[in-house]
């Protein structure tokens, strides 16, 4: 496994801030960054859901990075608080709290790039549960994404599930394991990860993860293809908003593609086709709406012909 950790190890060539949670995936990542001789700063964030067991994850992480001389940051939140206040569910409220305090903490680490231990199973959930949504096609992520001044990576999502977990028990590394992960009805992803997938191998009578990540690849490949046609055209101004005039004469699938790639551009997360289309809907003239919210508590606002984006209040 150790040679295969290392040929599937897609390493960044710049300094990272790494979220670390302590579970499996990113204690691995941890290990893998320092192997590879990558500055690394880790940051733990506590959800304030699981009590004790969440002081043990944070005391964990910090010993960890002790052993290894990695700075560590932890930041505590109240997840249900929030999410309560916010009308969204906990796995939405968390994960966009984390995105934002990883970025944030990157900003103040002065780097540019945050490294997350997404790996190759919970790529095929991500492309199953996008499907399911119906909201983003066969969507998957990306190894590399820049979205507005940080850039995201996921250099282990060629890696499996079964080889991480085979590799740490091989070095001898423990790592901490959440016991929500094991329950089908504390997320819609346990339950992809844990009864669907399972549901279609049986009934394919095969690994359908490989599969679902060429279809993603794919994709993938498609969709860099277009943000690079995108990138090419001249459809932003001079201060970096997007000029809709330019697509006055335009089909409206080059517009929808033209925001979406906009909203990713300006670090905006959980794009949408909803999210797209909400954005679409006040571009005209005519609209009675100048503006709409968007996930992570960014908004999109048009004026004088032009679309910008409006970060979030910053914590």
């Amino acid at each position: 496994m150790a040679s295969t950790a290392e040929s599937l190890f897609d390493c960044p060539n710049q300094a990272v801030v790494l979220g670390l949670s302590g579970g499996r995936d990113s204690v691995a990542l941890l290990r893998l960054l320092v192997q590879r001789g990558v500055p690394t700063c880790a940051c733990h964030i506590h959800h304030g859901i699981r009590q004790v067991a969440a002081d043990e994850d944070a005391e964990f992480c910090r010993a960890l990075c002790e052993q290894f001389a990695v700075p560590f940051e932890e930041y505590r939140v109240d997840v249900p608080a929030l999410a309560a206040r916010g009308g969204e569910s906990l796995e939405t409220t968390a994960r966009s709290l984390r995105r934002r305090i990883l970025a944030e903490h990157a900003r103040r680490m002065k780097l540019s790039a945050v490294a997350l231990a997404h790996h190759a199973d919970d790529q095929a959930e991500t492309v199953l549960f996008n499907m399911a949504r119906g909201s983003a096609g066969l969507r998957g992520m990306i190894p590399s994404r820049k979205e507005g001044d940080i850039t995201w990576l996921r250099p282990m999502l060629r890696m499996r599930r079964a080889d991480i977990t085979a590799w740490l028990r091989q070095i001898g590394q423990e790592w901490r394991e959440d016991a929500t992960n094991a329950d089908p009805g504390a997320a819609a992803r346990n339950t992809v990860r844990l009864r669907v997938i399972p549901a279609l191998n049986d009934a394919l009578g095969r690994d359908v993860v490989p599969a679902l990540l060429r279809g993603a690849r794919m994709q993938g490949e498609v969709s860099a293809a277009l943000e690079a046609a995108l990138e090419a055209l001249p459809i932003l101004d001079p201060q970096g908003r997007l000029y809709l005039p330019f697509f006055a004469d335009k089909p409206m699938e080059l517009l929808k593609a033209a925001v979406q790639h906009y909203l990713r551009r300006c670090g905006v997360p959980d794009i949408s086709e909803a999210c797209v289309n909400n954005v679409c809907s006040i571009l005209p003239v005519e609209s009675s709406q100048s503006y709409c919210n968007l996930p992570g508590g960014y908004r999109a606002r048009r004026a004088h012909r032009r679309l910008s984006i409006e970060e979030p209040v910053q914590m």
